[in-house]
């Protein structure tokens, strides 16, 4: 009898045991699932689109408006760097809203204790990071390339009686993906703030500091080595969504690609490293 109910308990054990140990698509399609029940996403998503566009119609309405008055190296500026007013503020602007999200994201579970279900569901704790990180690029790639459209169409209309774009042109593709793959960035950086520090005011406040004010700090240094600094930061690649052919940028639209990689890979290195190491 004792024998029977021992092999009975060991086949049960053996059915409800898994069948697999979870692998990185298992924890993004989790992550995913949290990401999209989350209200704080689609809200963030929401503003991240009002902010984008309205600022893309008022910074091409202003140009265009006062287009007559400007000065002949600005109206210059206008005609070869179209792409740049139409995206430029948008990205702006619409980066507060991703920042948001991206901190939320993580700090979110810290300040309600569910990062402790999370760590014990996934023992490779940054397996956990990463696969956040892959649900939020998807996501914010996803919806920034539609927005970038968008703005790309409503600008183009805006400033066609002073200078003509077309969406076939490969400066303007470009343009566009890089729109994409800034507020995928800014949205991983927030997500490695919001996991060293833990505190969603705290981690929304370093990346909005990072992003708007230190910039500003950085170009009161005298000389070319404020300017070049105050540029080296994240928030200054939105030069990639230019032509390349303003002057007045500090590093070209290629040397902001690297420039904002590399800032991924610092704050980015520093979460992982900080989630494996610390306690929940």
């Amino acid at each position: 009898m004792t024998s029977t109910s021992a092999t009975v308990v060991r086949t049960e054990q053996a059915a409800v045991r898994p069948t697999h140990r979870p692998g990185f698509s298992d924890l993004t399609r989790g992550e995913w699932t949290k990401l999209r029940t989350l209200r704080s996403t689609w809200w963030s998503l929401g503003v991240m689109t009002a902010l984008g566009i309205a600022f893309t119609v008022l910074a091409c309405a202003v140009y265009t408006s006062r287009f007559d008055h400007l000065d002949a190296a600005t109206q210059l500026r206008f005609r070869q760097d179209t792409i740049g007013l139409i995206l430029q503020p948008s990205a702006n602007f619409a980066s507060l809203a991703v920042s948001v999200l991206g901190v939320l994201l993580i700090a979110s579970e810290y300040s309600t204790g569910m990062i402790q279900a999370t760590m014990l569901a996934t023992p490779r704790r940054t397996s956990a990071l990463l696969s956040k990180a892959a649900a939020l690029s998807a996501l914010v790639f996803a919806v920034s390339v539609l927005i970038a459209l968008v703005c790309f169409f409503l600008g183009s209309a805006i400033t066609s009686s002073h200078a003509s774009t077309s969406i076939t042109d490969p400066i303007n593709i470009r343009a566009i993906l890089a729109f994409g793959l800034f507020m995928t960035a800014t949205g991983v950086i927030a997500l490695s703030v919001g996991t060293l520090v833990r505190h969603t005011a705290a981690g929304v406040s370093l990346v909005l500091a990072l992003q708007f004010v230190l910039p500003g700090v950085l170009s009161m240094i005298p000389g070319s080595l404020g300017s070049h600094l105050s540029n080296a930061l994240p928030g200054s690649a939105n030069v990639m969504m230019g032509s390349g052919h303003d002057a007045t940028n500090v590093y070209t639209p290629l040397q902001c690609l690297f420039i904002l990689l590399g800032w991924v890979l610092v704050f980015g290195g520093a979460a992982l490293a900080s989630i494996k190491k610390r306690d929940v």
